[in-house]
């Protein structure tokens, strides 16, 4: 008999059974040697037998038919197949005697055995590979909910094979984080992204271009910002996030559509932030006579203000002026920070107010939720909006758990000083924005506002964004002696938080208690990590 040994392995990765191709050749190399067996051909595959299709097999069984050969030398019936086509294939050659014998490294196999014999085998076969993929699926899914990925790494990060975890690629992480900033922009496409990252020097671990499907599979994917996502489903990871929460829902903004990216040959400031206030439409930007105009592009072909077009420097004018309402003197600035000091000090601490915060959130979530369905139910919205709050429960949910785990663990809470900080840059932007150039104006306005309408040449409406709106609607009319007077009276060694909760509302210095507010409640929206103390604190004056 002519026998073809055949030998095979169900990966092609390197790292997984790499002796076990060479191993099964040499095991059976000896045996058919010390059986006189007449090897014709050695073939070795490797491929999963889970599903049909193999095509070094399917060679073995076209030269078998062709008389080229006539008997099989494999390690164990398994190797040969785990699906009952290729099983049912193997089974009838045999009984027709095409194929004379299947020798293992345990048996031998005839036409004249038993077919529920051999049968059995690949039945087994195949039912430990089913057992084997349910098992794995349980196993990957356990390691999920404890936030752990059980994958290979994504770019970006990279897999320790001895932990069985992952950890930030620290050479990576600052171009994924850049991809993540250019995009959220609203000035760049993917491919734009694409070529700055490459010329920025991004590179694959292959050392070739990140292209723009990758660069889309990136942005889309809420693994940098600690949520791991698997079959439609999300689980609060333990790995290091790359970037902030806020940061990759601003990306998510952009890449639904709701602010349109596109790139730009000629650079204007200001293109993309304005909407006109009459039809809706976005405002563009036009080089004429060597100035900039900005003028509704009339998508509706309806818009009486078509022709209105708006110099670029007046603009400046009008924007310059919104910043007004984010404005709080140094000095006004400081008694906030001193007073919610004060009184963290005085509470002897943030985790266990935080905590408290975070409990009370995830006590409302399931209400939001009923509600959300409520609404869906009675057909007040529309499926992909249901679908769209569904997701975003779901993210805040995983956020306010991670959260929790992290205060619990003993992580370290982020202090008052970096709020301080950007109230400071808030009240400075103004000045920063009149005197900055092109690059400068677009990052200000990137960093604070969304959308403007403008209307009959005046902005009509502002919003922006969070938590810049807190500052831009706290009320800033009192002087810096009535809050220093408010402060003064307090009674010796009790807070100024205090004190104003301890005193009637009639008598409670009224912008001291707001602008405490405004700092702590801007305090605890500044991490997206994070919730703060003072968001219950503020709970108390809303």
């Amino acid at each position: 008999m002519k026998y073809i040994l055949y030998c095979r392995k169900s990966t092609d990765t390197e790292d997984k059974q790499v002796q076990s191709l060479e191993s099964q050749e040499s095991e059976l190399m000896k045996l058919a040697t010390s059986q006189n067996l007449n090897i014709v051909l050695t073939l070795k595959e490797k491929m999963s037998a889970k599903s049909e299709g193999r095509p070094v097999f399917n060679d073995m069984l076209k030269m078998i038919r062709a008389g080229k050969a006539d008997a099989i030398l494999c390690w164990k019936m398994d190797r040969l197949a785990r699906n009952f086509i290729d099983g049912g294939r193997v089974i009838d050659l045999l009984q027709r005697g095409t194929i004379k014998e299947i020798h293992t490294f345990e048996a031998t196999h005839l036409p004249s055995d038993n077919v529920l014999m051999l049968a059995m085998h690949f039945g087994m076969a195949n039912q430990y590979i089913r057992d084997l993929s349910t098992n794995v699926k349980r196993g990957i899914r356990t390691k999920l909910e404890k936030g752990v990925w059980a994958n290979r790494a994504p770019l970006g990060y990279l897999n320790d094979k001895i932990e069985k975890t992952i950890f930030v690629d620290t050479k990576i992480a600052p171009h994924i984080r850049r991809a993540f900033e250019l995009y959220a922009t609203g000035s760049h496409s993917i491919l734009d992204v694409s070529n700055i990252l490459f010329k920025e020097g991004l590179r694959t671990p292959s050392g070739k271009k990140v292209y723009r499907g990758m660069i889309h599979r990136i942005i889309s994917n809420p693994f940098y910002s600690g949520v791991m996502r698997m079959d439609n489903k999300l689980y609060a990871g333990t790995h290091e996030p790359i970037i902030s929460k806020s940061l990759y829902d601003d990306a998510q903004y952009v890449l639904s559509g709701k602010s349109r990216s596109c790139s730009q040959k000629l650079f204007f400031p200001l293109r993309g932030f304005m909407h006109c206030g009459t039809c809706g439409c976005l405002l563009t930007a036009t080089l004429k006579k060597g100035h900039h105009y900005y003028y509704c592009t009339n998508g509706r072909f309806s818009c009486s203000e078509h022709k209105s077009y708006l110099r670029e420097k007046y603009l400046y004018e009008k924007v310059a002026g919104l910043f007004d309402d984010l404005v709080f003197t140094d000095r006004k600035i400081e008694l906030m920070y001193k007073a919610a000091k004060e009184e963290m000090e005085r509470t002897g601490g943030e985790t266990i107010h935080a905590l408290q915060s975070l409990k009370n959130r995830l006590v409302a979530l399931p209400a939001r939720e009923s509600r959300l369905l409520d609404a869906f139910v009675a057909e007040q919205i529309s499926k992909d909006l249901y679908d769209q709050k569904v997701v975003a429960l779901k993210h805040e949910r995983l956020d306010i758990e991670k959260q929790s785990n992290d205060l619990e663990a003993g992580q370290t809470v982020r202090t008052l000083e970096p709020t301080k900080a950007v109230f400071l840059e808030a009240s400075r932007a103004k000045q920063e924005f009149l005197d900055g150039n092109d690059m400068k104006k677009r990052a200000i306005v990137e960093k604070l506002l969304w959308n403007l309408n403008i209307k009959e040449r005046n902005i009509q409406e502002v919003r922006y964004k969070t938590p810049y709106n807190i500052i831009a609607q706290a009320p800033k009319n009192a002087s810096f002696l009535q809050l220093r007077r408010g402060r003064d009276s307090n009674p010796r060694g009790v807070s100024p938080c205090a004190y104003s909760k301890r005193v009637p509302s009639t008598t409670r210095p009224p912008l001291l208690a707001i602008c405490t507010l405004t700092f702590s409640t801007f305090f605890g929206l500044l991490d997206p990590t994070r919730v703060m103390y003072f968001n219950t604190l503020s709970s108390e004056y809303m």
